[in-house]
This record gives C-alpha cells, sequence and structure tokens, in this order.
C-alpha cells in the first residue's frame, strides 16, 4: 500500500497551507465554459448523472480548447448536457494536481451520458483534449438523492478527493462521521458526498478515486478549528488507515486569492 506523503499528517500540512497564500489561477479564454460566470445554485435530482471537471489548462491553448469545446458541447447539449455551477480553486493545500477550477455538469441521467460516448464522432473530439489541457480530470457519478445547493459568494468551500485503503474500506467512513460534530459546531457542513465515481483522464494513472467530499464553511479557518478539538483527535487514526491517496482544495465562488 502506497500512502501519499502528506496524508499521514494532514493536520500539520494543513497548518502550514492555511498560512500561506493561494495559489494563481490559471489563465482560461474568456469565452469558454472555464472562465464564464455561472449561477450558483446547482439543482439535480436522483437519478440524473452530475459530473466533476477538474482542468489544468496548457499555456497558450486557447485556440486549442476553443476547437474542443466547439465540438464537444453542441453534440452534449443534443444528449441533455447542462453546464451548471463553477467555482475557482483558491488554494491546493494537498495535491501536486494544479486545476484552476471546478464546474459542474450535469446530464438527464446515465443513459443520455452514455449515448455522448457512443456517438461515432466522440472519439476523436476526445483526442483534442491532450493539446488543450495538461490535463482534465473528470469525475462522474449518478445522483443518489435530490441536490439543491446554493453557493455563497460569502461562503468558504473545501473538496477532499479521497483513494480510500481496500483493506480498511470503512476506515475513511468512520473518521468522517466521527468529526462532523465538530465540523459542525465550526461553521461547517457537509453538502454533497460523490461516491465511487467513474473517472475519466489522459495524463494520470491514479485509479478513480473512492469518494468526493464537499464542505461549506462560514470561514476560511474552519477545518482548522476542527483539527482543535478531541473529535478531530478521536478521529484521525481512522483517516490515517483508511486512506492510500487524498487531495485537498479550497474553493469559493468568485475567488478569494
Amino acid at each position: 500500500m502506497t500512502i501519499h506523503r502528506t496524508a499521514l499528517n494532514l493536520a500539520s500540512t494543513l497548518a502550514v497551507a492555511m498560512a500561506m497564500p493561494s495559489s494563481a489561477l490559471l489563465a482560461q479564454s474568456s469565452s469558454s465554459p472555464e472562465s464564464t460566470a455561472a449561477n450558483s445554485r446547482l439543482t439535480v435530482a436522483k437519478g440524473q448523472y452530475l459530473s466533476i471537471i477538474m482542468p489544468e489548462a496548457k499555456s497558450d491553448s486557447d485556440a486549442a480548447r476553443q476547437s474542443y469545446y466547439r465540438q464537444a458541447l453542441p453534440l452534449g447539449q443534443k444528449f441533455g448536457l447542462k453546464r451548471e455551477v463553477q467555482l475557482k480553486i483558491d488554494n491546493r493545500v494537498i495535491s501536486d494536481y494544479k486545476p484552476a477550477g471546478l464546474i459542474f455538469f450535469s446530464y438527464p441521467d446515465q443513459a443520455s451520458e452514455n449515448q455522448l460516448a457512443n456517438q461515432p464522432q466522440w472519439p476523436a473530439i476526445k483526442a483534442l483534449r491532450p493539446g488543450a489541457w495538461n490535463e482534465l480530470r473528470i469525475y462522474s457519478a449518478a445522483v443518489e438523492n435530490d441536490l439543491d445547493l446554493t453557493f455563497d459568494p460569502d461562503k468558504y468551500y473545501s473538496l477532499v478527493v479521497a483513494r480510500t485503503n481496500p483493506d480498511k474500506p470503512e476506515d475513511y467512513q468512520r473518521y468522517l462521521a466521527g468529526i462532523e460534530k465538530a465540523v459542525h459546531e465550526a461553521g461547517g457542513r457537509f453538502i454533497y458526498k460523490m461516491k465511487n465515481p467513474k473517472m475519466e483522464a489522459h495524463a494520470t494513472s491514479l485509479n478513480a478515486p473512492s469518494q468526493l467530499t464537499f464542505v461549506e464553511w462560514d470561514a476560511p479557518n474552519g477545518f482548522a478549528r476542527v483539527q482543535q478539538t478531541e473529535d478531530y483527535k478521536a478521529s484521525a487514526p481512522y483517516f490515517q488507515s483508511g486512506v492510500t491517496n487524498v487531495e485537498f482544495y479550497y474553493m469559493s465562488v468568485n475567488g478569494k486569492s
């Protein structure tokens, strides 16, 4: 089992990262979905198919990205593809990956996404991705329950992308359950958990993660407060035993860097 080098000491890593300036966002085209202002409300029903896209653009690749979007988006829209909410990534607390933002897309259902993927022109369109992005990671899963979220520009959002230990698959859930009360008392709320998503990527050997966990915070230091609690200290061993690889990001609606 290989554990991400920072996963073994999450507490100290976060403490250092919170004192660092936010990483700069990568420049995006003003006409691409990665930079266009989005609605702040995400409303999807049980059974819909949700895709979360995290792009890291290549420099001077605007033309390549636009070529991709000109072909991919109209085709996707024929099968109900809809652009939802965008968040800007302000801080990569734990991650070697450098996405500039995160975008939610939805389909009416998984069958609609499958129809798009089965179109004869789709493989050629997907083949354009390496020319436009250093990496384009897409996580997708069916929505298990109706989801109605409003992303507040005054709030702070965190995302943990976790790959769990197959030998102890329940330990990560024990960790999350153990800190939930402390998260709430620190002004945080678990707002969405995408479990066992399908992952698309062209530049990584990583397997799909086990879970993406989103938390909304009232203040930027919410998780630091959680770390000081007895609940966190009691639950941290489950994190250590339950996770083999983790990424941690802070995000906001308009950017707080």
